[in-house]
């Protein structure tokens, strides 16, 4: 497949009493497979919307989305996740572990959800252990740092070894030197596991390690270049 992505005339607009507010507006773009793209902007510029409705997450206001060649805008919600589920990593800014579940259960469940529990654990302890948490298996999310539960996330994004993984703002809430740990592991996993990476973020110094950022202001692309 050549193209993973495909995104066609996305406009999102939410309804106000006095006035619409008009989040994106007519975006075109389209990523091929592999490719690591950076999406970057001001707060307010439409990134994470854009994130959500390129993984199925939101539905648009006009416009079509195609991801791994089947078009999800006019899809039903169960048709979207089990596209998601076979598809689709995420990354979230604020990990999105759920707080009941072990740090190895976490990673288990895109597998568990494809029906693929027979070996899941050992999937999950493998990663765990590529992302340095090989200690850390039976802990809850609450006692792990911020950093350590970001590793977590990213151990969980990769378990089903998908075809397309949406990060949003990966690096958002760690420190420095944590956030540098965290972005090597991401090209590392990606580059093994030949993922399409979609990445938003504030920090310029990630976009730069992408291979193309896509910029928005005001709902709109206004730069999308190669680096």
């Amino acid at each position: 497949m050549d193209k993973i992505l495909e995104v066609n005339n996305l406009t999102k607009i939410y309804k106000g009493i006095n006035k619409d507010l008009i989040v994106l507006d007519d975006i075109n773009f389209s990523i091929k497979a592999g490719e690591i793209v950076s999406i970057v902007g001001p707060s307010g510029s439409g990134k994470t919307t854009l994130l959500g409705l390129c993984a199925g997450l939101d539905a648009p206001s006009d416009g079509t989305v195609m991801l791994t060649g089947e078009g999800i805008s006019a899809m039903s919600e169960n048709q979207k996740a089990e596209v998601r589920n076979r598809n689709v990593g995420f990354i979230f800014q604020n990990f999105q572990l759920l707080p009941t579940l072990t740090a190895i259960e976490n990673v288990m469940i895109p597998l568990e959800l494809q029906g693929k529990s027979k070996g899941a654990r050992d999937i999950a302890r493998d990663l765990l252990s590529r992302v340095g948490l090989g200690d850390r298996l039976t802990h809850y999310p609450s006692q792990l740092s911020g950093g350590e539960q970001q590793r977590v996330s990213l151990a969980r994004a990769f378990s089903n070894s998908p075809k397309v993984l949406f990060a949003d703002e990966p690096t958002g809430n760690l420190d420095e030197e944590t956030g540098e740990m965290v972005e090597g592991l991401l090209f590392e996993l990606n580059k093994e596991k030949g993922t399409t990476l979609i990445i938003v973020t504030h920090d310029l110094e990630l976009a730069e390690k992408t291979q193309r950022v896509i910029q928005l202001k005001g709902g709109r692309i206004i730069s999308d270049q190669l680096n």
